[in-house]
């Protein structure tokens, strides 16, 4: 029953907001980075590659250069992107920056936001043009996607086992850009 002191509001951004913190302390806690704030987890530092991909000083002995192989121990990789995920971008990020908040920027699988926006200033943009009449791929790569953060996202995996590669998955700006 709502009440002239206690009125009725909804907390649902503040459960979010809670939700995420509480997430991201677990994650510090469970990859060491929990109680020491002094040290970095560094890009990657919060994620886990796969467990079973050969990995020196993790699963390999100390002379495997000599026990085996190369080709025993190279790991192989896979990158695929999903080219329909889209984030819509924040309607006034200047007036509200408390909505647009990274906890561990570029520490799990993704890469960190400036690097990569950096990047992507210096990358060259060129409109593909198609011989065909109406090539569906070429048309959408060239829509105004102007109220979309990211168009897509691209991830390098593990190719024997699938497990994400830490700090190699990205957000497309305009199509397979």
């Amino acid at each position: 029953m709502p009440d002239n002191a206690f009125p009725e509001r909804d907390r649902y951004r503040e459960l979010m907001r809670v939700s995420w913190l509480w997430r991201d302390l677990k994650h510090r806690k469970w990859f060491g980075f929990g109680h020491d704030t002094e040290q970095d987890p560094g890009d990657g530092g919060l994620a886990l590659f796969c467990p079973a991909c050969p990995q020196p000083s993790l699963n390999l002995p100390a002379d495997w250069k000599v026990q085996y192989d190369r080709d025993t121990v190279t790991r192989q990789y896979v990158v695929d992107g999903n080219f329909t995920a889209q984030h819509m971008k924040v309607n006034k990020p200047e007036q509200q920056p408390e909505l647009d908040v990274a906890l561990s920027d570029g520490k799990g699988y993704m890469v960190s936001e400036v690097p990569y926006q950096s990047h992507l200033q210096q990358s060259l943009d060129s409109k593909e043009r198609s011989t065909c009449s109406n090539h569906r791929a070429i048309n959408a790569a060239n829509i105004n996607k102007s109220n979309l953060q990211s168009t897509g996202i691209g991830a390098t995996a593990c190719a024997c086992h699938g497990c994400f590669v830490p700090h190699s998955v990205v957000d497309f700006q305009k199509g397979e850009r």
